[in-house]
């Protein structure tokens, strides 16, 4: 069997500013690769994946990595895989695809990677058995809006060449997806891309699922066409001649549990309810904990029937409590709860069905060492319990422990393989491990925030109402000039006068279009000033006003100037404010990512 060889491209910032800044590529790349060198995820060779992040993906480094990979690397047998999530464009002139690097600059296209050109020499001459490439992509640039036929179309991208030649040729493919264009932003889950964390999640199904078989690039594309919505559902170009196989099932997946000694032989707990995580299922654990039938364990046989009498009452007693215990659960009253299930233990420590409910409920309450004391405790009664391995691995991996958990859960797979809320637990618990091994991803260390959270703070807020001072007072000048000084050029005053308005119309539109309607305070307070200037100018200056008109009849047309400038100025700046805030809204820009 050939080799699976990996190059994985992952770039969040470009020296170009024409590329945004993104949030997810260098994380998601970083966690694909993760997965695939795991010993319990693709369990590809380290050796067979190149990663290059950030600064490291030049356009010279990564077209001489692709077509190193396809050409002399890859033999006969091999599969190539490569993975590019990043910006793309489509050059102005002619509208060809291009791929975005660290050093590529938009009005410069030779700088960024040809995709036609690209995939078709390196699919073409390459001898490997199948080659796919992967692009988690951001539409950057104008002239997608003029090529797409639908919102999200990659097929300019790629060109009507390339799209010739991969529906004529076998076992090459292309998969595209939409990270975001300038209508859709880059949206994550889980501290990763849409994408990578559901296709993260669908190469985990045969090692959760044993029966299912291999995960191929069918089913993975089907998976994702079911699990995505149309933004990032992938588009699949190439056609199969035969099956390429990403991911298949691990030996270690299917290794068989021994069964423990000393173990009594007690009848198997009835079938499994849904195993407590406050993370790893959200949808909280009051409707099954109350219906949890796990069998308890029957008493040691005594010779003394006194003795045999009061061991069945005391059990009879703790199933009466444990009842009560789950009416109160059904009841949204945990606490209550909790105190008849410790009764109910003290009256039968034995009592595996009180202690799996008491390992739900302090487990849903988020208290997860007594949760674990409690799992301990079942599994030293049970240590074949399929039921309490499921809980506790849900426990270590809401506790961060990640490995432990993950052998938690396949010890549950291997005693209830059809298990399928165990199943999920264990593709949830790969995610989280693929991130948490990767640099700057554990759960403690969140993301930096994108550059659209971070904006609209105090200093942005003060830096507007000074833009707005500066508008008013310009205008003020340019209008005051002509009076104070009539032998004046009048081109002056009105470039003084133009210059003022425009930037308290811009100012006022810029800052409720991009942080919301709470920025209409500026050209608001703004309104209000100009409004009670002119009402003191004309109760208490009228006489002077007339005065001057009547001395020197020629400052008449400038005084007019200045009043029809300040009502400008009051007026303009909130209606374009108000109008810029609707404008915004629609167009989703202060949505977070």
């Amino acid at each position: 069997m050939g080799r699976h060889l990996g190059l994985v491209i992952g770039i969040n910032h470009y020296q170009d500013t024409a590329f945004r800044p993104l949030q997810f590529p260098e994380i998601d790349a970083r966690a694909l690769a993760q997965w695939l060198v795991n010993t319990k995820g693709g369990h590809w060779s380290p050796s067979d994946v190149q990663v290059l992040l950030g600064a490291q993906a030049t356009r010279e480094q990564v077209e001489r990595q692709i077509m190193q990979v396809c050409l002399d690397v890859a033999g006969p047998d091999d599969i190539v895989f490569i993975y590019f999530a990043g910006h793309a464009f489509l050059d102005d002139a002619q509208g060809q695809g291009y791929l975005a690097l660290t050093d590529t600059h938009h009005q410069a296209p030779a700088t960024g990677l040809h995709l036609p050109t690209l995939v078709s020499q390196s699919m073409g001459r390459s001898q490997a058995a199948h080659i796919l490439f992967l692009f988690d992509y951001f539409q950057t640039g104008p002239t997608w809006s003029m090529l797409r036929a639908s919102p999200y179309d990659s097929r300019p991208l790629l060109g009507p060449s390339l799209l010739n030649v991969l529906h004529q040729v076998g076992n090459r493919s292309v998969l595209c997806s939409c990270r975001g264009n300038e209508f859709a932003p880059e949206t994550g889950e889980q501290n990763l891309g849409i994408l990578m964390y559901h296709t993260i999640l669908g190469l985990c199904g045969p090692l959760i699922d044993p029966t299912a078989g291999p995960v191929t690039l069918q089913r993975l594309q089907a998976f994702l066409a079911t699990t995505l919505d149309e933004q990032h559902s992938p588009q699949l170009f190439g056609q199969e001649r035969t099956p390429l196989v990403l991911a298949a099932t691990t030996s270690s997946s299917l290794r068989a549990v021994p069964p423990a000694t000393g173990f009594s032989g007690a009848p198997p707990a009835s079938p499994v309810t849904r195993p407590i995580t406050h993370e790893l299922a959200a949808q909280g654990m009051y409707g099954a904990a109350s219906v949890a039938q796990l069998s308890p364990q029957q008493p040691p046989p005594t010779n003394g029937a006194a003795t045999s009498s009061a061991l069945e009452q005391r059990r009879q007693q703790s199933m009466m409590l444990l009842q009560q215990a789950r009416y109160l659960v059904q009841m949204q009253q945990p606490i209550e709860a909790l105190l008849l299930i410790e009764q109910s233990l003290q009256a039968a420590p034995t009592n595996t069905a009180a202690l799996v409910l008491k390992g739900q409920l302090l487990g849903t309450t988020g208290r997860f060492p007594e949760a674990m004391q409690a799992v301990e405790q079942l599994l030293q009664i049970e240590p074949n319990n399929a039921l309490a391995w499921s809980m506790r691995a849900a426990l270590l991996a809401n506790m961060g422990q990640f490995e432990e958990a993950l052998q938690a859960v396949d010890r549950s797979l291997a005693l209830d393989p059809h298990n399928a809320e165990t199943q999920t637990i264990k593709s949830t618990i790969m995610v989280k491990l693929a991130v948490t091994q990767t640099p700057g991803a554990s759960g403690s260390q969140p993301l930096s925030a994108s550059p659209r959270e971070k904006r609209g703070g105090p200093l942005s807020f003060f830096a507007g109402i000074g833009l707005q001072l500066l508008g008013l007072l310009l205008g003020i000048a340019g209008a005051a000039l002509l009076v104070l000084r009539p032998d004046l050029p009048f081109v002056a005053s009105l470039a003084l006068e133009s210059l003022g308005l425009t930037i308290l119309c811009a100012n006022s539109a810029r800052g409720t279009y991009r942080y919301g309607l709470s920025r209409i305070v500026i050209p608001l307070l703004t309104s209000l000033l100009i409004a009670a200037a002119l009402f003191v100018a004309y109760r208490s200056g009228q006489a002077r006003i007339f005065q001057i008109i009547a001395g020197k009849p020629a400052r008449l047309i400038p005084l007019l100037f200045l009043g029809l400038w300040l009502v400008a100025a009051a007026i303009l700046p909130l209606l374009l404010a108000i109008g810029a805030w609707f404008s915004g809204l629609i167009r989703g820009v202060r949505r977070r990512s």
